[in-house]
């Protein structure tokens, strides 16, 4: 194996990014393969002389062709071509990019409150963060938490508008795909993703209500990043002393909490592994050229 060789088979996806390879179809829709089952139904009956049926019009003919060779030549989506790009550059030059946001901060400076919050109300006792990186031959990654032979992963929301309290399904699927790439790494069939809505940082707080101009438009600013009473009023007291409104809602601890069971789905794995091998393909190419 030479050394493009050894770069590419390199290649493992990150389970936070499993559905970045996965989404997208690699050959024909499903339109297309009952177009071209009937094309070429079409051209055998022709061949064989079946009555009334007429041999494929030039257009038809070309149809027949290409749709053939991508049925039989599958190319990664673009997406995916996309994050294998990204990666090639950072794998050969050692940069990767420091993506920020406020929603990624607040994740970050919430995350163990927010396990603590799953201790208490998923039953998991004494909890710590696992920090013990998984890998297999395709795939990596770190989960949050793996208690009793489960895979917990924490997704700590913005604000009640973002968290999914009466939602029946996950709203992001690339949950399901990450948390999919967890079992398999951890050899186990079952994980729970959980989000959580935890007070906001009184620091980050400050920082959202700086540019306010009055007390009033901070206190409508500030209750939609807080749902603890005892988090609010630390917060009016420090940023926002003046305003005439005070209502404040608090949100119970057990509905700051929405889980939702997940099952390992061999599909997932299967394409997840016959992706990994497309992109190291593809990343060949991309050496190569």
């Amino acid at each position: 194996m030479d050394g493009i060789e050894v770069i590419a088979n390199a290649f493992k996806i990150r389970a936070s990014a499993t559905l970045d390879i996965c989404a997208g179809t690699t050959g024909l829709t499903e339109a297309q393969e009952i177009e071209l089952a009937t094309l070429i139904q079409r051209n055998t009956d022709f061949a064989n002389g079946v009555p009334k049926v007429k041999p494929l019009t030039d257009i038809l003919v070309a149809k027949l062709v290409s749709q053939t060779y991508k049925r039989d030549n599958p190319e990664l989506p673009d997406g995916a071509k996309t994050y294998c790009k990204k990666w090639l550059k950072e794998y050969l030059y050692k940069r990767r990019a420091d993506i920020k946001s406020k929603y990624i901060e607040k994740g970050n400076s919430t995350e163990e409150d927010g396990f603590t919050l799953m201790a208490v109300e998923l039953g998991l006792g004494m909890v710590y963060k696992n920090t013990q990186y998984h890998s297999n031959e395709y795939m990596q990654g770190t989960d949050d938490l793996f208690v009793n032979g489960v895979v917990y992963d924490n997704k700590s929301s913005w604000s009640l508008d973002t968290f999914p309290m009466f939602e029946a399904e996950i709203p992001d699927d690339k949950y399901e795909w990450q948390l999919n790439t967890y079992c398999v790494l951890r050899g186990v069939n079952d994980a729970v993703l959980a989000y959580t809505l935890i007070d906001a940082p009184i620091e980050m707080v400050e920082r959202e209500l700086k540019w306010l101009p009055t007390d009033n438009e901070k206190y409508r600013r500030a209750v939609n990043m807080l749902f603890t009473t005892e988090a609010f009023e630390a917060a009016r007291i420090a940023l926002f002393p003046d305003a005439t409104y005070t209502y404040f809602t608090p949100i119970p601890q057990e509905k700051r909490i929405k889980k939702f069971p997940v099952t390992c789905e061999q599909y997932k794995t299967n394409l997840t592994i016959e992706r990994v091998k497309m992109c190291r393909s593809y990343i060949l190419t991309l050496l190569k050229s």
